[in-house]
């Protein structure tokens, strides 16, 4: 392949991860405001129900998003290790560092989430204080 078509593979696999993360994000914000708010399509959560959400769902997602850029950037820095062309490793290092820094930038939002969602959850509907 041509130095072109690797970095038109390098950089379809970084825009398809894009893809996937706003839709996955947009997902899990879904869940967390389903979550903080105790209710789901007009129907109240009990405290249960929103814990095992958060968790469940919400944490789920996370780490499928976190699983998801890891393994593509893995993927990324192989392909640039195979490519003879140094413009088109440089691109696939500098699109792997990409997906690899949100890797740690998502596992710090799962701490930081979880720590404030479960207090939210412990106060009670919608935030309240009980």
């Amino acid at each position: 392949m041509s130095s072109v078509q690797v970095i038109a593979v390098e950089a379809t696999l970084l825009l398809s991860s894009m893809a996937f993360s706003c839709w996955i994000l947009g997902k899990m914000h879904r869940i967390a405001m389903q979550v903080y708010a105790g209710v789901a399509d007009g129907v109240r959560l009990s405290r249960q129900t929103r814990f095992l959400m958060f968790t469940q769902v919400w944490g789920g997602f996370i780490f499928a998003l976190m699983a998801a850029n890891g393994l593509l950037a893995l993927a990324l820095l192989g392909i640039a290790k195979e490519t003879t062309s140094p413009e088109a490793t440089r691109i696939g290092y500098l699109f792997a560092s990409l997906l690899a820094l949100l890797v740690p930038y998502l596992l710090v939002l799962a701490v930081f989430m979880s720590i404030n969602m479960t207090k939210i959850i412990r106060r009670g509907w919608r935030a309240e204080r009980a």
